[in-house]
């Protein structure tokens, strides 16, 4: 991963553990977990905005649709 910048390490990472809460959250024992579903909702919104700030090809390959 030495071909990334620390922003782009970032943004994966932290789109990673997203997939991860909501793997569990929509796979797991209690999928009506209010406080999983809190902070996955407050989590996605700021993943998404850092993944397309460190990808712009995601937002034009978005648009392009």
């Amino acid at each position: 991963m030495s071909d990334l910048t620390s922003e782009q390490v970032n943004a994966v990472t932290y789109a990673y553990m997203d997939v991860c809460a909501a793997d569990t959250f929509l796979n797991g024992d209690d999928p009506l977990d209010g406080r999983a579903w809190n902070e996955i909702a407050e989590a996605v919104p700021q993943t998404k905005a850092d993944l397309e700030k460190a990808f712009p090809f995601l937002i034009e390959g978005v648009e392009d649709e």
